[in-house]
């Protein structure tokens, strides 16, 4: 009888996991992360994840656009990359914030993740850590899942 309780506590902590698509850090002391679908898109040698505002089928903001240049690093799946890293005379990677204008977010410390390669149709998940020189010493982390478009 014992062990039938046990059970229950065990099941609903296992269902209590983060949500596949999530934007937290102190950076929502400052700036709202509120979000209602996550898009990827490869273009070339770039992968952008975006996290974005709709409102029906309008845009009206993308609280985080992370976008990192990924052309030279292979395997891209399961590699922690480096935003920060230069490549061909530029940070790797960027994180704005884009609604009426947009916002850049420098970091001190970037990384991102993708658990698969990010070609076009793929379903892909991953996650993001990065902590800003502007807003100084600020946190933004993400998490995704959805499949790449490519435009």
């Amino acid at each position: 009888m014992r062990a039938a309780f046990l059970v229950v506590p065990v099941l609903f902590l296992a269902n209590c996991g983060d949500p596949p698509n999530r934007l937290y850090g102190s950076v929502s002391q400052v700036f709202s992360l509120d979000f209602n679908q996550v898009q990827a898109i490869r273009v070339g040698d770039e992968v952008s994840v975006e996290y974005l505002r709709t409102s029906g089928q309008t845009l009206l903001a993308k609280t985080a656009k992370v976008t990192v240049s990924i052309g030279d690093i292979q395997p891209v799946a399961g590699t922690d990359i480096d935003m920060t890293e230069v490549a061909n005379g530029l940070p790797r990677g960027t994180v704005q914030r884009v609604e009426s204008t947009t916002t850049d977010f420098p970091m001190e410390i970037g990384k991102i993740h993708f658990d698969q390669e990010p070609i076009a149709d793929a379903d892909i998940t991953g996650w993001f850590r990065t902590t800003l020189t502007d807003p100084a010493g600020r946190t933004l982390n993400g998490n995704f899942q959805t499949k790449v478009e490519a435009p």
